[in-house]
């Protein structure tokens, strides 16, 4: 294994009197078969990185106990789940609505300044979602709290997306994305449990500010990193948009898996959420747990197989990830048992680390460095902008036809659109793109590297 160390950030980091240095452009080892495999420990002994990913993980572990505590402390006020139902979507709405903007910012400003400034204003809108619990307050100003957590989160996430090429080679970006992929269902395991323990220790809503203080102290780290160049004079955000829309559209591939990630949420995600808990709690009472958490772990192993497997059809390889999703319905509508339940969840969690890993990876060495943001702002939009619909349809649908023709459907589904989705020659003959060949911006300096 070779780490090449040579290159340092100077320019903005030096006027903060830093220097960091980044290794590895050729962040692989040789197995037996000749074949390269991406090794992780190298690249979080990258400075940039790893500080990066650290803030990342503080975050994510903080994200994954509000589920939960959010629900438990309004168990504990003996409000309605209107309440719950009201406080998700506040939160994810805004963000739905604001990611596009959210990424034409992110690609004509410095990133950090916008990741830092999104972390601080979810920090405080999560602890002050904590001190209406704690202090008995009216519910709307929690309601309030959660609509700020989303519109920031419409900033910080372009930003984030755009900025990790700043941090690692290009050859490096499938191990970087599955770090995250892995940590994110390493805090899908570890966020209910600190929940409850919190809980039965005291307030639930301690861990929303725990989950508060998380984003601080993500906020803390991420203005030790380099700025993140911007790449673009300041355009009007209509053009912005356009300019996106167009970068997008000129990736037929990842347009196509767009639609069929958001139809996919839409009738088989969103019925198998709201459907599945009702079914499975008839079975055993700890059941929906146990299938989290095996989806969780799917998902964790899931990103490290693939950031370590080194595939010449990856965007194929996503694609085929997806139909793991059919299986949870399928078996839930057959009237499988709760361990076949789990082993299709834990399928269903790598294929969707695989897809997420594979597609992300592929957007960031594709996509040019000024569009980056955008293009990732405008897919993330169209993937998920049905699903609080489908929240809504699934129970209304379930009333007339029955929970299990639903889920029926969803699973034959997954199973049609996927195999339409594998049959476009272009996806199927996607491949990664030479490692000799970094992607740039528009000033043509190479990730990583600040002048």
């Amino acid at each position: 294994m070779t780490l090449i160390a040579g290159s340092t950030c100077t320019g903005e980091c030096g006027k903060s009197a830093r220097k960091f240095e980044i290794v590895s452009v050729t962040n692989k080892e040789k197995t037996e078969g000749g074949k390269q495999k991406a090794k992780f420990t190298p690249l979080l002994k990258a400075p940039v990185f790893r500080r990066f990913f650290i803030s990342r993980a503080i975050s994510l572990i903080g994200d994954a106990v509000v589920p939960t505590a959010l629900a438990l402390s309004l168990v504990a006020r003996e409000a309605s789940a209107v309440w719950l139902g009201a406080m998700m979507a506040a939160a994810i709405l805004p963000k739905v609505l604001l990611l596009a903007i959210g990424g034409v910012a992110a690609d004509r400003l410095p990133k950090r300044p916008l990741m830092v400034a999104s972390s601080v204003v979810c920090g405080l809108a999560q602890i002050g979602t904590a001190a209406v619990f704690l202090a008995d307050l009216p519910l709307g100003w929690a309601l309030a709290c959660q609509a700020a957590f989303g519109m920031s989160m419409a900033i910080g996430y372009p930003a984030t997306f755009g900025y990790l090429p700043h941090c690692v080679e290009p050859a490096d970006l499938g191990a970087a994305n599955a770090l995250v992929g892995a940590w994110t269902g390493t805090a899908s395991l570890l966020g209910p449990t600190v929940a409850a323990v919190s809980a039965a220790l005291g307030p639930p809503s301690v861990a929303l500010a725990v989950d508060g203080a998380s984003f601080l102290i993500s906020a803390a780290l991420l203005a030790g990193l380099p700025r993140g160049e911007s790449t673009g004079p300041p355009r009007p955000a209509g053009a912005g948009l356009r300019e996106g829309w167009q970068a997008l559209r000129g990736l037929p591939w990842l347009l196509r898996m767009t639609v069929v990630d958001s139809l996919i949420l839409l009738l088989v995600a969103a019925p198998f959420m709201v459907l599945g808990p009702g079914i499975v709690q008839r079975l055993t009472p700890h059941g929906w747990a146990l299938l989290m958490v095996s989806f969780a772990l799917g998902e964790l192993l899931g990103s490290l197989a693939c950031g370590r497997a080194r595939l010449r059809r990856p965007i194929l390889t996503a694609a085929l990830g997806l139909l793991a999703m059919g299986l949870p319905p399928l078996l839930l509508a057959s009237g499988a048992g709760v361990p076949a339940l789990c082993a299709a969840q834990f399928l269903a969690g790598g294929g969707i680390a695989a897809y997420g890993v594979l597609v992300n990876t592929a957007i960031q060495q594709t996509v040019p460095a000024d569009r980056l943001s955008r293009v990732g702002a405008i897919s993330s939009i169209g993937s998920f902008a049905f699903l609080p619909l489908g929240y809504v349809l699934a129970p209304l649908l379930a009333s007339v036809v029955g929970p299990e023709p639903l889920l029926w459907i969803a699973a034959v589904w997954t199973f049609a659109s996927v195999g339409a989705l594998v049959s476009d020659r272009a996806l199927r003959e996607f491949g990664p793109r030479s490692s000799a060949e970094p992607a740039r911006g528009a000033s043509g300096r190479e990730p990583g590297k600040e002048q």
